[in-house]
């Protein structure tokens, strides 16, 4: 692992070392485990640079404010510590924030952009509906257990029947979900960052070739904004999943998978 000033990252290479460079950014809370479903179809053709975010799974976990600005350059850090001059960076969820701010950021150093169930933040975004937004943060209380705390966080992310059908599968998520849990208060740095995101009057500044795919039942990030984020970033294109929840990633892998292999082999 490398070492940044006081960070560590936790960080893993799939696929073979000359071809194209991919850094893939999971969502708020999770690590690197995420991308089960996506490693095995994109290592074929592309070296995939899997890793954890600060404050998440095996990376430190620094008890101090974090920014999405900071976590970019966690990213170009370990980009310089693996000799990587460029790469397609994908991000979904809170990592399409830190995706959309590294194409911001270093557009020279920003193959193709790849932004999936996000949104850019500020005044202007379309947020979820409240009842979405108490079940994503439910927690084991008096009247809660933690069982169904657990079934209430999931209910936002995927759709009721992959989740009554998927059951075996969910539970080998929960427990790499456990593996490498996170303290409160660096889930608590990474919600704040989250918070703090506004990278609306920036978006001009991306300059790649621009993918924006979304699942058209996401109660997390609603749709509509990846037609904005579509209007503020030229050269971009919007791959909508038809019935797509928040985690498309996960629930419908293979058009998920598909349409950004597609999308990367014309860059």
């Amino acid at each position: 692992m490398p070492y940044i000033k006081t960070i560590r990252i936790y960080y893993e290479i799939h696929g073979p070392d000359e071809a194209p460079p991919l850094v893939l950014i999971e969502g708020i809370w999770q690590d690197s485990w995420m991308w089960f479903r996506q490693i095995p179809d994109f290592s074929k053709k592309y070296r995939c640079i899997v890793f954890d975010n600060r404050g998440i799974g095996r990376t430190s976990k620094p008890d101090s404010p974090y920014s999405i600005k900071m976590m970019v350059d966690d990213i170009l850090a370990l980009l310089n510590e693996l000799n990587v001059p460029k790469a397609h960076i994908l991000g979904v969820s809170f990592g399409g924030f830190i995706a959309q701010q590294f194409a911001i950021s270093y557009p020279e150093k920003t193959i193709s952009l790849i932004i999936a169930t996000s949104h850019f933040g500020g005044k202007n975004y379309i947020q979820m509906e409240k009842k979405d937004l108490a079940l994503m943060v439910a927690s084991q209380t008096e009247t809660i257990s933690k069982e169904q705390a657990l079934e209430m966080r999931l209910s936002v992310g995927h759709s009721e029947e992959f989740l009554k059908s998927n059951r075996k599968l969910i539970n080998q998520t929960l427990i790499w979900r456990e593996q490498h849990q996170a303290p409160d208060y660096s889930r608590l740095h990474q919600f704040r960052a989250a918070l703090d995101v506004d990278l609306e009057n920036d978006l001009h500044k991306i300059t790649s070739q621009t993918l924006i795919i979304q699942g058209t039942k996401d109660k997390l990030v609603p749709p509509e904004n990846a037609k904005l984020l579509n209007q503020k970033i030229s050269n971009s294109e919007i791959f909508y999943i038809e019935g797509g929840p928040h985690w498309i990633s996960i629930e419908n892998f293979e058009e998920f998978n598909q349409a950004i292999l597609e999308f990367l082999n014309k860059q």
